[in-house]
């Protein structure tokens, strides 16, 4: 196979970058600056700087999330263990606001007000093409916590769909020696183990390590699927000096799971009443993914309030997919049978982001105001062969038989591609009154896609670009009392298009705006925090095929999504936690190429409505002292994927429909002293029959998990 190596960048564009990172390190140095003042924060504040110096999702600034004009959603490590959630898919699912779809098992997609997540950031650094899982979806061992940005997140972001972005903040090290191990079992020989150490390597701190390590093994709850995954990671961090710190680590990841392609519905539409565990694949089919990931971060504080950081990343991966999957046909109650498509693809991906800022204030008008200014480049190379036969073997839906004879697939196809994007950014947060706060903000970004066919024979490379394309953002928060603060906020998000229009130009981006108001409360002495946030996007200049230039387009198409999301997140009382969340969406086609399309659900696969609730309570004394009780529920209104038989040509439907449903979970812990602890975890604990996924009639049906339990013993010392 062809590897796709890193190609020279052009002069032009090292240049820019080049001025990027000038223009950071300049202004943290000379810019005129005054302290920022030492603030008191609760441990349910986070903020750019605390902990490991990491970003909130759509922020770079030191901002409570009181203060912040956008609606983010925090999930630490205290509930991502409480939960069980294992992956980013299991996160996402217990988000509010947030709906899991895709046709294959293993790849995925976040929908959150009517679009797709696709920014994705590691340590608040970008990368293009979904950078934080671009072969599988990742382990959240990984990672302290995760931070869930809804709306446009363009201005840190660059390109990408006005859904959101998910920042994933990595483990450090710790001031202190700490070694954390764990070992659990459960439902359909779930065996998973973890290591983590972290440790000073000097006396006086100024080198410290962590290193961890996880053995995932595990079958699925439908027929013949395996899932295997093994990872390990470390990082060191170095205080070079007084104000320097330089923070450097990667990690190796090997993954192995059975993938597959959902169920079918029946003609004409419906989904079908089989087994849960009904799997269409053959009993050979696999996914084999390597992931190496190195980085590092230099961070300075040049005093006067100002901050400086620069981080670059690099990921290596490759990925081999052998699988078998139904073809796109319904089946009838009496006839089951159905053809399978054989599927080969040979993945190679290296991706590159780096990103330089500096964070600090300035005075003026007898006022401190808050500044961010930095840049960032990402660069993804991706080689792709890949074959296909049809027609080979037959699967009876009713009856499978996995027991497939594997043979060879030759290839038929492949292609070579660099994308690259490239930007520059600011926002300053000016406060020109006591309580009030008006945010500003720009990013200029560069944007350049080529791809190549490399197999069966070399092509001729073609792309396209988007050059110095200005995403605005604005903002403003005023203090309606000393812990309540009312919001509005307009952000933007540009999609680069490849369609060209009939006297070949380049149609251009797609065009996400979003206008967002809410209010955000602390109460209970600060514990929890209080949201509500209403919210319109359109996204504008959607492909429209040229009716009178066939093979041409416009960008003329438009799709309009808003809704409402409540949130409350934090503490009770000193040992009560709840997170809970409700969100109504509607989203709709507002003009389309296909008329019938109009006025129509542009994502019928969200919910309307959507609630979904975690809490916990932990027992501190008595003869229960040590105790933990905690349960959830997630509820969504009935959904629907593909369409009804009035808006297809042929006249035979592809709809199918979910009821709305209700799932809950149960959990209990013990504290069995300072150092041990148990965890049981119930999910589905009513045994719910759905489906957790929906496309259409032909495949990417996906029953929701049987009710199943996971129970792990954890020491730390």
């Amino acid at each position: 196979m062809a590897m796709l190596k890193m190609a020279n960048v052009p002069g032009h564009r090292c240049a820019a970058t080049a001025i990027t990172l000038a223009l950071a390190a300049f202004a943290a140095a000379s810019l005129p600056a005054q302290a920022v003042e030492n603030s008191t924060v609760t441990d349910e504040i986070i903020v750019w700087g605390k902990g490991y110096g990491s970003n909130v999702a759509g922020t770079k600034t030191l901002v409570p999330l009181r203060e912040t004009p956008n609606t983010v959603t925090v999930i630490d490590r205290e509930r991502i263990e409480l939960q069980n959630l294992v992956t980013l898919e299991d996160l996402a699912t217990q988000t509010v606001g947030i709906t899991v779809t895709g046709v294959s098992s293993e790849n995925p997609s976040f929908l959150s007000r009517g679009f797709s997540i696709d920014n994705y950031l590691i340590d608040g650094v970008p990368g293009i093409g979904g950078v934080a899982f671009p072969a599988v979806v990742p382990d959240l061992f990984l990672y302290e916590r995760v931070e869930v940005l809804r709306g446009p997140a363009g201005l840190f972001s660059g390109s990408g769909s006005p859904a959101g972005s998910i920042n994933l903040v990595r483990k450090r090290p710790l001031d202190e020696a700490r070694i954390s191990g764990s070992v659990g079992y459960g439902s359909w020989d779930n065996y998973r183990a973890e290591v983590d150490i972290s440790q000073p390597l000097t006396a006086d701190g100024s080198i410290k390590a962590r290193v961890g390590a996880l053995y995932h093994d595990q079958d699925q709850f439908y027929d013949v699927a395996h899932r295997r995954r093994q990872l390990a990671y470390g990082v060191v961090e170095f205080d070079l000096t007084a104000d320097t710190t330089l923070t450097t680590g990667g990690h190796y990841e090997n993954f192995k799971p059975a993938i597959q392609t959902g169920l079918p519905g029946y003609r004409g539409g419906g989904l079908l009443d089989v087994r849960r565990s009904t799997y269409l694949g053959a009993d050979w089919n696999r996914l084999e993914s390597d992931i190496w990931q190195a980085y590092a971060e230099l961070r300075h504080d040049f005093g006067g309030g100002w901050v400086g950081r620069v981080t670059g990343q690099y990921t290596d991966i490759k990925r081999d997919d052998v699988y078998a999957y139904i073809g796109s046909q319904p089946v009838t109650p009496t006839n089951g049978w159905t053809n399978h498509i054989d599927y080969l693809g040979l993945y190679e991906s290296d991706l590159w982001s780096v990103d330089a800022n500096a964070v600090g204030s300035i005075r003026a008008f007898g006022r401190d105001h808050d500044v961010v200014v930095g840049g960032d480049y990402q660069r993804r190379g991706y080689d792709n062969l890949y074959g296909r036969t049809s027609n080979i073997t037959r699967i009876d839906v009713f009856n499978p038989n996995n027991a497939v004879d594997e043979h060879e697939i030759p290839l038929n196809g492949g292609t070579s591609d660099v994308t690259e994007q490239y930007g520059v950014y600011g926002q300053t947060r000016i406060k020109p009154l006591d309580g009030t706060t008006l945010v500003l903000g720009g990013r200029l970004s560069w944007w350049d896609y080529e791809t190549v066919n490399i197999y069966p024979t070399r092509g001729t490379p073609t792309g396209y670009s988007q050059k110095g394309e200005f995403t605005p953002y604005f903002g403003l928060v005023q203090d309606l009392a000393s812990n309540v603060s009312a919001y509005v906020s307009y952000a933007d998000i540009f999609t680069p298009q490849s369609q060209r229009t009939a006297d070949g130009k380049q149609i251009d981006p797609m065009s996400g705006r979003q206008l967002e108001g809410g209010i955000k409360t602390n109460v209970l002495d600060d514990r929890l925090l209080l949201s509500a946030a209403i919210y319109r996007i359109e996204q504008t200049n959607r492909a429209y095929a040229d009716p009178d230039n066939t093979g041409f387009y416009l960008a003329l198409g438009e799709v309009e999504s808003k809704g409402i999301e409540l949130e409350a997140n934090g503490r009770l009382t000193d040992n009560w936690t709840i997170n809970a969340g409700y969100a109504l969406n509607k989203n709709k086609y507002k003009r389309d190429a296909t008329a019938s399309n109009e006025g129509q659900s542009a994502q019928p696969v969200i919910p309307k409505h959507s609630f979904k609730l975690f809490t916990n309570y932990t027992v501190t004394e008595g003869m229960l002292d040590g105790l933990s009780l905690g349960g959830g529920v997630n509820w969504l209104s009935e959904t629907e994927g593909g369409l009804p038989a009035s808006r297809v040509a042929s006249g035979i439907g592809t709809l199918v429909e979910q009821d709305s449903y209700a799932v809950f979970s149960l959990r209990a812990g013990y504290k069995i002293n300072e150092n041990i602890s148990v965890n049981a975890n119930l999910e589905n604990a009513f045994d719910k029959v759905y489906y957790a996924r929906i496309s259409a009639t032909g495949r990417g049906n996906f029953y929701g998990t049987p009710r199943n339990f996971h129970l792990s013993i954890k020491a730390t010392y």
